[in-house]
């Protein structure tokens, strides 16, 4: 049977040159390269505590189990019985609808013999499982029957797997043998998905950038500073109404994390870095002239958020055989739906008479939204914010159609305080962005596939 613990171990034996290059991006003016050494440590450090980051550190743990034990019995198999279970295992997966190139792993992996050195603890592992129980040759090796031998060889090996028990680089200890954190990390861009190296990427490039920003600034880190902001956040989880009960110690677990890891990690300490930086490039005076001069600008990017209703019917100047009526048959037909509103509700003659599929099954509900938002039409956001609560507009024609809007709910005034915090927080997500788009993040493969383009002429 194909296990999909293969497929997980598969990654192991495909050497990854630590200089291989995923992508390059821009700083400060200059050409940098994202390594997959970077990647597999960004992922190994991010990852290691939840429970994809547990998976693979036990099937490092267990694949170096199986070959001591094999290589010690002489169990490990030759290269024509490698290839034939390899066969075997390609067959049966085209047998059941799939292609070996599908999954990940097989398609990073490339070079079919590099999957013939894994598969080859593979084979091994069932034929220490058959001399343990005495089975034949050809008997068939359950993975209940693995995980029986897994354990009782770890038992036997004094495994430790527990970050916190291990040194910074070290992904597991067995006996006296360290695993490195690297080979997890690469374990896990081998089997990673496309779209989430290319997050890995980015965010390599995004810490480099913003490390660099700092060094350039003199922004520097110290203890206190990770306590102090360790310490700020333990306090705004106390204050925070969902958390009631719950500890903050408690909350990091939840994802996978702890104080000690909380302070390593680089993503954590970026995101100081970033708050520091926010606070020198748009201090609180700034912030507060900007506040009192922009006030409506300020009101539209963080102000208060109303939940806004919305029944959309389509129009066109000239009706087709899909869209039948004019603007102003549709603009006439809204008139009669809004007198409906104040006997059956809002939200009942929007799930019958609305044409907008997604906010129709909501009652007529698109969401919480600020003036400033960029997600709904101007023309509806305009109007939505000069309605009272639960008032219906008069019927809004839009570019493909025409609406009615309403406020089903909306939020306070914040005070001048929170005003200001939230002014801060879009500065630092605004630093983030810009940063990140100045790196000009280029996946290898991308710029093969753009350089290609170019030369066909854009065809």
């Amino acid at each position: 049977m194909f296990a999909t613990v293969t497929l997980s171990l598969l990654a192991l034996a495909v050497p990854q040159g630590p200089d291989e290059v995923l992508a390059h991006y821009t700083l400060a003016g200059e050409q940098r390269a994202v390594t997959s050494t970077d990647v597999a440590l960004e992922m190994a450090f991010h990852l290691r505590r939840r429970d994809r980051g547990r998976d693979g550190t036990d099937v490092l743990v267990d694949s170096l189990l199986t070959e001591q034990a094999a290589r010690r019995l002489g169990l490990m198999p030759d290269d024509a019985k490698v290839k034939a279970y390899w066969q075997q295992l390609k067959e049966q997966l085209v047998a059941a609808g799939k292609r070996p190139e599908d999954f990940a792993v097989v398609r990073n992996a490339g070079d079919e013999r590099w999957l013939h050195e894994f598969l080859s603890v593979q084979i091994a592992q069932d034929r220490l499982v058959r001399r343990e129980l005495g089975l034949g040759e050809q008997e068939q090796v359950s993975g209940d029957m693995r995980k029986l031998w897994v354990g009782e060889a770890r038992k036997k090996a004094d495994v430790e797997t527990d970050p916190d028990k291990l040194p910074l680089g070290v992904a597991a200890r067995v006996g006296e043998q360290e695993v490195p954190l690297i080979e997890l990390g690469r374990l896990l861009l081998r089997t990673s998905e496309d779209f989430e190296t290319r997050r890995y990427i980015q965010q390599v490039a995004y810490l480099e950038c913003i490390e660099a920003l700092a060094q350039q600034r003199g922004v520097e880190l110290t203890p206190a500073d990770l306590d102090r902001a360790i310490d700020e956040r333990r306090k705004q989880a106390q204050r925070d109404p969902r958390y009631r009960g719950v500890s903050f110690e408690n909350l990091l677990e939840a994802k996978g994390l702890s104080v000690t890891a909380l302070r390593t990690l680089r993503v954590f300490r970026a995101q100081l870095l970033l708050e520091r930086l926010t606070a020198i490039l748009h201090p609180d005076d700034a912030l507060r002239q900007e506040l009192v001069a922009q006030r409506q600008q300020v009101l539209d990017a963080v102000g208060p958020r109303r939940r806004i209703g919305v029944i959309f019917v389509r129009a066109l100047a000239e009706p087709n055989a899909l869209i039948k009526r004019t603007f102003e048959q549709a603009e006439q037909h809204l008139v009669e739906v809004r007198k409906r509103i104040a006997k059956d509700g809002f939200r009942v003659t929007a799930t019958i008479e609305s044409e907008h599929g997604a906010s129709r099954q909501q009652g007529g509900d698109v969401g919480w939204h600020r003036r400033g938002s960029t997600d709904l039409p101007d023309e509806i956001l305009k109007t939505a914010f000069a309605l009272e609560p639960e008032q219906v507009s008069m019927p809004i024609r839009g570019v493909d159609g025409v609406h009615l809007v309403t406020v089903l709910e909306q939020e306070p005034m914040p005070s001048d305080d929170v005003l200001l915090e939230r002014l801060r927080k879009l500065r630092a997500d605004e630093l983030s962005e810009k940063l990140l788009e100045d790196a000009d993040v280029r996946v290898v493969g991308d710029e093969a596939a753009d350089a290609a383009h170019s030369e066909g002429g854009g065809k």
